[in-house]
């Protein structure tokens, strides 16, 4: 177990880290999705860079040192190419983490991304009587793994300057509850609506506390975050995969309520995969949104994704969809990208 070179890796790394560049290239980000102006768009180039083995996932979720090189194989990327990427890590165990502090268990398959389990009716009612500890389940690895990282990165002093650990997968109100509750969600917000909100309460409550104990392990605030090689205003993401299936009255009961509740915490930003079209107008004009995100940007229209969005002052954060000479010429700050150099 372990990595036998790990010393020497991080000390070839720390040479190659060039702290100003990667200050900068936050401020730049910054500055894009708060809408001022700046000589150019950030972009982060997504070419593959050889050289920074890493490791099976289903190794690495059981060994912090194998993690943490996995999770630095971005920062190698970014030293090498010079783009304009944060450099991020996290405590990367899946989206089962909020949920397993319900007692949701959380499985692999293969190298895969960890997936976790719904609750039965009888441990669903069990986990909404107790109170919940932020250190059951996945939470305690992911607080002793951000504080293993902050250790052993303290003795390399590029790495610790420029190197931000940001808040492990937390994903949001609906999509926890979904993975608590299970697929039966979607005809328990018709069937057992009470139930469904009793679940969206006691989650946001764990997601918010989760959320601030972290924090203050790796002492990042709420007027900025990063994320994914990305520096966002505000203090968290809020991941809304689940809701895309829903109507948006069903958005507004069910999401929106409990997005406010946390946004009013932190502000911050909304991600989802999928169309999600018909619960735009209501993810955009959530109070204290200050960007948005796409996993499947082609299913979007960015111009007016952009004309909403600007409007608001709400940042694009990090667009990897087409992106058009004439985009480049009227989207000249508001937006970060993921492209490859012209």
């Amino acid at each position: 177990m372990g990595v036998t070179d790990l010393q020497r890796r991080l000390a070839e790394l720390d040479a190659l880290v060039d702290v100003e560049h990667v200050r900068a290239s936050e401020q730049l980000q910054l500055n894009a999705l708060s809408y001022r102006e700046v000589e150019r768009l950030p972009a982060i180039d997504p070419s593959p860079v050889q050289g920074w083995q890493t490791f099976p996932y289903s190794e690495a979720f059981h060994d912090a040192e194998k993690m943490l090189i996995n999770e630095l194989a971005g920062v190698y990327v970014g030293a090498k190419l010079k783009d304009d990427r944060s450099y991020t890590i996290r405590a990367n165990y899946g989206v089962g983490g909020v949920a397993s502090l319900f007692g949701c268990k959380t499985f692999l398959t293969m190298n895969n991304m960890p997936w976790c389990e719904p609750l039965t009716e009888h441990e669903l009612l069990e986990a909404l009587d107790r109170e919940t500890d932020i250190s059951a389940g996945l939470g305690g690895r992911v607080f002793e793994t951000e504080r293993f990282y902050l250790d052993v990165l303290s003795e390399y002093p590029n790495i610790r300057e420029a190197v931000r650990i940001y808040v492990s997968d937390t994903q949001g109100p609906f999509d926890i509850a979904h993975l608590v509750i299970g697929h039966r969600i979607y005809t328990d917000i018709y069937d057992n609506p009470e139930l469904v909100h009793r679940v969206l309460e006691k989650v946001t409550d764990a997601y918010i506390r989760y959320t601030k104990a972290q924090k203050e392990i790796i002492g990042e605030g709420t007027d900025r975050h990063s994320h994914s090689q990305a520096t966002i205003p505000g203090g968290v993401r809020i991941c809304e995969d689940s809701p895309t299936n829903l109507s948006p009255a069903s958005y507004l009961e069910f999401c929106r309520p409990y997005n406010e509740r946390i946004l009013k915490e932190f502000r911050g930003w909304i991600h989802y995969c999928g169309n999600g079209r018909q619960i735009f107008p209501h993810v955009i004009s959530t109070p204290g949104l200050t960007g948005i995100n796409f996993g499947n940007p082609e299913m979007q229209e960015l111009s007016a994704v952009y004309d909403e969005a600007s409007s608001r002052g709400i940042g694009i954060v990090s667009w990897s969809g087409l992106f058009t000479p004439e985009d480049e010429a009227r989207m000249t700050t508001g937006i970060t990208l993921i492209r490859r150099p012209n």
